[in-house]
């Protein structure tokens, strides 16, 4: 019973880690596409080849030490869970949106040439866009460069942002589904642990009137033959020489 009741809990803790997958999927594409940015918008595209972003903790590793604003970034967002954001989609907007203010900080901070600026700023759209296709989220207007928007392409990012490949589901069944499955599970282990709660009291019992009836039938044994004893006057007298 034990044993039944681990193994369906090992599943109920599965199945919520699954109910987290597409927040998280979304977390390591727009943090994996952010720091591809950076190491690209500066020159470094070997590096950016390099990253491994198969999950958080090796694209963490991947980034090299020397990379310090890449690693604060990962250090900042890697255990966001916007808890107060109900929505999944409007938990992936949010944490897109702050990564991709973060690489506008991050510009001025690199080079205040107004050439680089610029290009940073249209390789921002560019990766916003890109974003937005890969997590099928809806476009938003960008309204603070409207001069930018015929032209928001940026060749060399288009060469190293390579997409994460995303299985095609629907979420909203998916989502459905999950929760329905956990509320079973739920429900199961709750019978369950009440069953072999009644299924333990019940065995104590039997076994206590066991104990009891075993007593009572010695002692019952034992009155019989104390009261066929009899004293050593009265033995003689039954038994006389």
């Amino acid at each position: 019973m034990k044993k039944i009741a681990l193994f369906l809990i090992c599943i109920l803790y599965n199945f919520q880690v699954l109910g987290q997958t597409e927040f998280e999927k979304a977390k390591l594409e727009i943090l994996c596409q952010a720091i591809r940015f950076n190491h690209v918008m500066q020159g470094k595209a070997e590096i950016a080849n390099q990253l491994d972003c198969s999950n958080l903790q090796s694209l963490e590793k991947s980034v090299p030490n020397a990379s310090r604003a890449s690693k604060n970034m990962i250090t900042v967002y890697k255990n966001k869970t916007y808890q107060q954001i109900p929505a999944e989609t409007d938990k992936i907007k949010q944490l897109k949106k702050e990564v991709l203010n973060e690489l506008k900080k991050l510009a001025p901070r690199i080079n205040k040439n107004a050439t680089f600026l610029t290009k940073w700023q249209k390789g921002l759209d560019s990766l916003s866009t890109l974003l937005d296709s890969n997590l099928s989220l809806p476009t938003e207007e960008n309204t603070q460069n409207p001069e930018v928007k015929t032209d928001n392409t940026n060749p060399d990012l288009e060469e190293t942002v390579i997409p994460l490949e995303r299985p095609k589901t629907n979420t909203g069944e998916q989502s459905n589904t999950g929760l329905w499955i956990i509320t079973i599970l739920a429900m199961m282990i709750s019978f369950l642990s009440v069953g072999y709660a009644y299924l333990t009291q019940k065995t104590t019992a039997h076994k206590l009137k066991e104990m009891d009836n075993l007593v009572k039938e010695r002692y019952n044994h034992l009155d019989v033959r104390m009261d066929k004893m009899v004293t050593k006057e009265e033995y003689r007298k039954q038994n006389p020489q």
